[in-house]
């Protein structure tokens, strides 16, 4: 019980230090604004799509896909894909800003144990893309979108949302998330 509360204290700490909150929702006039701010939050857990409990890239790609609900997700920003996953770049030096790829695994380099996440406007692209926020490659995103269907895979759509959450470890969360790469 004492290690549970240590590890408790220890990603508290974590995220008090870490967290930056990128909210893209519409402003009464109709444009999308930016509220940049640090924002304190305590992940518990995960399998519920919440901002405590979020999905795993896992839970997205075996999800049934249904309905325009959002839902917050965590993952590791670790490339890009321009037009189809078969272009997948896990590089920090790429150009594409339509979209990133989430993993479970930090060090991921396969397009299986990934799921697209869509960055349709300006806003989106300023806050996530890879080619504007290579300080976060293969750091953790907490993201808030709709799960959809895009570049012919299961992913995430409509962002609205999102929490850079650097030098986080999904493990700490879900310890069977964690994909092994083999060489």
């Amino acid at each position: 019980m004492l290690s549970r509360k240590k590890n408790s204290l220890t990603l508290l700490c974590l995220l008090l230090a870490c967290c930056q909150k990128v909210d893209l929702t519409l402003d009464p006039e109709g444009g999308e604004t930016s509220n940049i701010s640090e924002q304190v939050i305590a992940i518990v857990g995960t399998g519920k799509g919440t901002m405590e409990c979020p999905y795993t890239v896992r839970d997205i790609r075996s999800a049934s896909l249904s309905g325009s609900e959002e839902v917050w997700v965590v993952g590791y920003l670790v490339g890009t894909a321009r037009k189809t996953m078969n272009a997948a770049e896990f590089s920090i030096d790429v150009t594409n800003q339509s979209n990133i790829l989430l993993a479970s695994d930090s060090l991921c380099v396969d397009t299986a144990h990934c799921i697209p996440v869509e960055l349709s406007s300006d806003k989106q692209r300023k806050n996530f893309s890879l080619p504007t926020n290579t300080m976060h490659f293969r750091q953790c995103l907490l993201v808030k979108g709709i799960p959809s269907v895009y570049l012919s895979r299961k992913g995430l759509r409509n962002v609205s949302a999102g929490l850079w959450l650097d030098g986080f470890d999904i493990a700490t969360i879900a310890p069977q998330e964690w994909e092994q790469e083999s060489i």
